[in-house]
């Protein structure tokens, strides 16, 4: 019978971000890989931290039925070793790497010491409170751990990089090794992982680019002390946005405010500006060569950022097209509206802002020729539907019989032809996507065109995205496809990376809140500062790059964008729904 402990490196993780539900996991700081263990084996594992041994044979194993498979993982990738092993010893041969996904950063200041600033890996906490911004620790690094960390670019086993080290054979190296590995791959630090595999380092969502940790939520709009607006998104619009700049860099990045400057990503354009490129385009808007007047309506204005964007490259695309443009918002949040007002106030008059719900918008007497949903529709309400207790998923594949379908938002299937073959018993749908829809169709102009942009997939139902401080839902494209069909739009669907002509090969700055974090905590002793968003590399050298290499900065990295490790959401998670309203 064999015995076993568990490695040192080995942590617990949790997450908190499902209301109600905790996700318990087990990872190995060396690798970066994480199991999901049963209760029994998590247990199992909890009594090992204790200094317990382990002992078994074939006969246990065989006692474990299918959680013996777990078991397995859990050996083959050293979480249980032998008692007498040293658990560093199958990781010498291994390439050693900083993670992509580390935000820490090292740097040596003018008097010669060499500093560690990161916020915490051992744990994350998702929608901070206004203004409670994650710890920043800046921290001295010991010699042997500072030189480790610079050696470790992928390229090197801790072999190769012991070797480069050891400058004379003495007795204590070995142990200043195991010390210096100890600091490095702390829980709160997670600063170097370790790997066999030489190809595709730079994926950021490889387990060796990982650093998992315990994952909590700090603040969830909760409307259940507001019986009068029972629609959770509805009243976080309302009353829950407090402060627009936090809002959108701290707790929801949206890809507008994220590429909000110029950027050779989009062709050396902001967000706002290369939208209106596109959507002015005969084949996206096919009335404006006969127009004078170009009405456009955007719904969610968020900080105000992509109309002023929108409007001033449309007053350079004046000459170009002979029209001019009379833009027009409509938003629920008070606050939001306000950012808008004060940003815009030299381009819009009080009297072009609309506070209205989008689902249910009515502004009498006044039609648009071009209609703008960026990013705002996944803040719309959704229905729940579920097959009759009783009926079998495969007894009725396409039935649409009210006795087989119940729920809020049965009464949609068959409006607009939603059910699918194989529909699952139960599943979620955009309704107040579907309700903006027939409201855009009653205010659009004919020959009018209106654009939708939003996170979601075609074939997808709708899931929630539990990191953030409110109730949002994925898009099922399909669905809204089908619902414009029967309203009377024809319809394009893209992935937004091709609506607007992205060029995903750019390099940019890997990493998200916490990399500029750390990285403003250094640049700020130096009077500089970096926003929130994305920034490619060839614009950080241009700004940063005389610093960094003066500072000996390490940790910085820079992926294409299509590695999808940048400021805000996934570009590839996006997509644009182009609809045209016919002329007659």
């Amino acid at each position: 019978m064999l015995r076993f402990r568990l490695s040192p490196f080995v942590s617990f993780v949790e997450s908190h971000l499902i209301p109600g539900v905790v996700q318990h996991g087990v990872f190995h700081r060396l690798t970066g890989e994480v199991l999901e263990p049963s209760e029994r084996i998590r247990a199992l594992l909890h009594a090992a931290t204790m200094g317990n041994c382990i002992s078994l044979n074939d006969k246990n194993l065989t006692s474990f039925g299918q959680e013996g498979a777990q078991l397995e993982q859990i050996f083959k990738k050293d979480f249980l070793i032998e008692i007498d092993s040293d658990p560093l010893t199958p990781f010498l041969g291994q390439h050693v790497i900083r993670p992509l996904q580390n935000p820490a950063l090292m740097y040596q200041a003018k008097g010669g010491e060499i500093s560690l600033v990161h916020t915490s890996m051992a744990h994350r906490v998702y929608s901070p409170a206004t203004n409670d911004l994650p710890k920043i620790t800046e921290e001295p690094v010991p010699p042997l751990s500072a030189e480790i960390f610079k050696l470790a670019d992928g390229k090197k086993t801790l072999v190769e990089i012991t070797n480069l080290l050891l400058v004379n054979d003495h007795t204590d190296f070995h142990q200043s090794l195991r010390e210096a590995i100890d600091f490095l791959t702390a829980p709160e630090r997670q600063l170097v992982k370790f790997t066999r595999q030489l190809e595709d380092m730079d994926n950021p969502f490889k387990p060796f680019n990982c650093v998992p940790r315990s994952f909590y939520h700090s603040s969830r709009w909760d409307a259940s002390s507001r019986p009068e607006t029972p629609e959770l998104q509805r009243d976080f619009h309302l009353h829950g946005i407090e402060d627009s700049s936090w809002e959108f860099d701290q707790i929801e990045p949206t890809l507008n405010h994220a590429f909000r400057f110029s950027s050779e990503v989009l062709g050396g354009f902001d967000y706002g500006a290369r939208f209106c490129q596109v959507a002015m385009r005969p084949e996206v808007l096919p009335q404006l060569p006969d127009l004078v007047t170009l009405r456009v309506l955007e719904v969610g204005g968020g900080t105000g950022s992509f109309a002023r964007s929108f409007i001033q490259q449309a007053k350079q695309l004046d000459h170009a097209h002979g029209v001019k443009l009379d833009y027009y918002i409509l938003d629920l949040s008070p606050v939001l509206m306000e950012c808008q007002k004060e940003l815009l106030g030299d381009l819009l008059p009080a009297a072009n802002h609309f506070h209205q719900d989008a689902t249910e918008f009515n502004i009498p007497e006044r039609t648009f020729d071009l209609i703008i949903a960026n990013e705002v529709i996944a803040d719309f309400p959704v229905a729940e539907i579920h097959r009759r207790s009783g009926e079998s998923s495969t007894a009725q594949p396409r039935t649409l019989n009210s006795k087989v379908w119940e729920g809020s938002g049965a009464d949609y299937l068959k409006r607009y032809d939603l059910e699918d073959e194989g529909s699952p018993d139960h599943y979620l749908i955009n309704a107040g996507a579907f309700r903006f829809i027939e409201r855009a169709w009653q205010h659009l102009s004919p020959g009018g065109t209106l654009i939708i942009t939003e996170y979601g997939a075609e074939h997808r139902y709708p899931a929630q995205s539990f990191h953030l401080n409110h109730e949002e839902y994925s898009i099922h494209f399909g669905h809204l496809k089908r619902c414009a069909a029967k309203v009377g739009f024809s319809s394009r669907l893209l992935a937004l990376s091709d609506f607007l002509g992205v060029d995903d090969k750019v390099l940019v700055l890997n990493g998200r809140e916490e990399r500029i974090l750390c990285l403003n905590h250094i640049l700020r002793k130096y009077g500089l500062s970096i926003p929130y968003s994305v920034i490619s590399k060839s614009e950080f050298d241009c700004r940063f790059r005389e610093i960094v290499e003066d500072l000996e900065m390490t940790g910085l990295s820079f992926s294409p964008l299509y590695r999808a490790f940048y400021y805000g959401p996934r570009m590839d998670d996006f997509m644009a729904l182009i609809l045209n309203k016919p002329f007659i």
